[in-house]
């Protein structure tokens, strides 16, 4: 049924639904409604939640309408009696609306509640529509429980709001709730076409669905995207007029940039974003576009295209894009592009070349770089394999086991050695020398390399190296840590040590004073961080699992700390002094 309306009104006032059978979308809401009408069990008080536009104003108006006709027919207003006429006209006495966000006070609701006791002037019912509901005070709620909860007979109180979770569960629990949808695209495609037949309004049905997916399930914001199109076009306005009055000039383009995303083409996709700068276009509607149409191409990968309310010919391009390219892909660009921050400047490109550039290069890129940039040129950690042979993961042990006992074939550059206090125990000399082919005691000689049992006078040299190897793999994973995440680097610094490194598990000691810390490795984005940097120096795919040491720091294992002068100092030789005279620590202290 058409309105009956002014044709001065707006259209979305003009083609208000007029019948519960012109409702859009919202068909068990209206079935239900109608029911309970022709079945004359109306309730005293209804909330109806839902997004704007999707036709909760309009329900209560029809209901009020509908409880009043004087000649219902199952439960529909006939339109045509004294009563219908009065609502369509506006002039209805026994409908009283107001606006809860203006209204929200205690005075207003005590007003209303006196009011309350006053019989209708017309029909059998007095209805009270308060939109916005959530707006009340918790006072006002307070004043309106009592009367909401047993008002009079001849009183039905529709509440409306958009934000249900505000309303007091006081309030819901003491109404009918209904809970309005946002209207499918096809049944916004329907009703406008209907309106612009009857308006005269020619638009053509693809420009009709990318106004119905600009409005968001918004039947009123569709209408009047309608309106403005045609007093503005007039009464045709071509497809790319539409996209162009609604900002989609842009979304060939943002199509395109996803085709380089995912062919990894840099060049072409920074040109693109460039090109698109340059033309003036809106950089967040370009971003939105690019992630509606990664979002479109990833439901199409899973298989789900029937769901996009697109046409056959756009479900046959998904479906080739996608195709193409990996899911992992396709999600991680989604992430990317969607986490575009342009705050601190709207028009600024520099966002989407930031995600173009991570999806391109890998997310690992810039950790990368850092940790490249920032490697020792010097021998690797561990002792590789023979030349021609890929380098073997190496295995760590603590200083307290005694089995791996190998030293590395080149020593350490030394252009002062400490002055050694101990005994031949604390030799340097000693940790240059292979096992079983260095200087034998006087006293003692040192037992071949390959049997299970060794004096701790040469046990003491390979520990040390197997420490200082460890050490250095430790200093290296935290610098390239540090180009990912700084704070994890501040996590590893000086808090732990590495206990072992086998079979592509990495175990990190954590001293008994940095427990905090270890908890902060142990979160799953902080260990895969670590993990990444470790697999990267290593070689191979590495997890990561803490611990904790049963010791406190050991002495003299300085921090990773102390500034450039400190480090150059540990590259010539020097060693940290522990204690005081005679200290027992076991590490040569430095006389000077």
């Amino acid at each position: 049924m058409s309105s009956s309306g002014n044709s001065s009104e707006v259209l979305y006032r003009k083609w208000r639904p007029q019948s519960f059978s012109e409702v859009v979308g919202q068909d068990p809401i209206t079935q239900t409604v109608r029911n309970s009408l022709a079945s004359g069990r109306v309730a005293h008080a209804y909330l109806f939640c839902g997004p704007r536009g999707t036709g909760k104003t309009s329900m209560g108006r029809l209901l009020a309408k509908a409880v009043n006709c004087l000649q219902p027919a199952d439960g529909e207003p006939c339109n045509t009696c004294e009563s219908c006429q009065a609502y369509l006209e506006g002039r209805a006495m026994d409908l009283v609306e107001m606006d809860a966000a203006s209204n929200r006070g205690i005075d207003e609701i005590r007003k209303l509640r006196d009011r309350v006791g006053l019989a209708p002037m017309a029909g059998e019912h007095k209805i009270y529509l308060v939109d916005e509901v959530h707006m009340l005070t918790a006072e006002a709620y307070n004043a309106l429980l009592k009367t909401l909860e047993e008002p009079p007979p001849h009183i039905i109180f529709i509440l409306a709001t958009t934000e249900s979770h505000k309303v007091p569960a006081t309030i819901i629990s003491r109404c009918q709730r209904f809970d309005f949808h946002r209207l499918p695209l096809a049944a916004v495609v329907s009703r406008l076409e209907h309106i612009c037949k009857k308006e005269g309004i020619k638009i053509e049905a693809a420009a009709l669905q990318e106004i119905a997916r600009s409005a968001s399930g918004s039947l009123r914001d569709a209408i009047n995207l309608v309106e403005q199109l045609s007093n503005y076009y007039g009464s045709s306005p071509s497809l790319e007029q539409v996209r162009d009055s609604l900002g989609l000039t842009a979304d060939a383009r943002g199509r395109q940039l996803v085709r380089h995303v995912l062919e990894k083409d840099l060049s072409a996709g920074l040109k693109l974003i460039a090109a698109v700068r340059d033309d003036g276009v809106d950089m967040r509607q370009f971003q939105r576009e690019v992630v509606n149409y990664l979002r479109a191409l990833l439901v199409a990968k899973a298989g789900a295209e029937d769901t996009l309310d697109l046409g056959a010919e756009e479900v046959e391009e998904m479906r080739s894009v996608s195709s193409a390219a990996a899911s992992e892909d396709i999600l991680r660009a989604l992430r990317g592009f969607g986490q575009a921050d342009f705050r601190d400047d709207p028009q600024s490109s520099l966002p989407l070349e930031l995600a173009l550039a991570d999806q391109v290069l890998g997310p690992s890129a810039a950790a990368q770089v850092a940790a490249e940039e920032t490697e020792p040129v010097a021998r690797p950690p561990f002792p590789s394999g023979r030349q021609g042979e890929p380098r073997q993961p190496p295995k760590l042990r603590t200083r307290l086991q005694e089995s791996e006992r190998q030293a590395p074939k080149q020593p350490p550059k030394q252009t002062k050695p400490a002055a050694p206090t101990g005994g031949a125990e604390s030799q340097p000399s000693k940790a240059a020398v292979p096992s079983g082919e260095g200087e034998k005691e006087p006293s003692k000689p040192a037992a071949p390399a390959g049997e299970g049992e060794s004096q701790p006078a040469e046990a003491a040299p390979a520990a040390e190296t197997t420490a200082a190897a460890g050490d250095d793999l430790l200093q290296r994973i935290r610098l390239a840590c540090k180009g990912v995440d700084h704070r994890v680097a501040a996590y590893l610094n000086g808090t732990c040590e590495i206990k072992s490194l086998e079979d592509g598990v990495l175990v990190l000691a954590f001293y008994q004073q940095f427990g905090l810390h270890k908890g902060k490795i142990e979160t799953p984005d902080n260990r895969r961080i670590v993990a990444e940097a470790a697999s990267r120096l290593v070689g191979q795919t590495i997890t990561v699992e803490c611990t904790v040491c049963e010791r406190q720091r050991a002495e003299g294992k300085p921090s990773m700390r102390g500034g450039h002068l400190v480090q150059a100092a540990r590259e010539m030789g020097a060693r940290p002094v522990v204690g005081g005279k005679g200290g027992s620590s076991g590490e040569p202290r430095n006389e000077t």
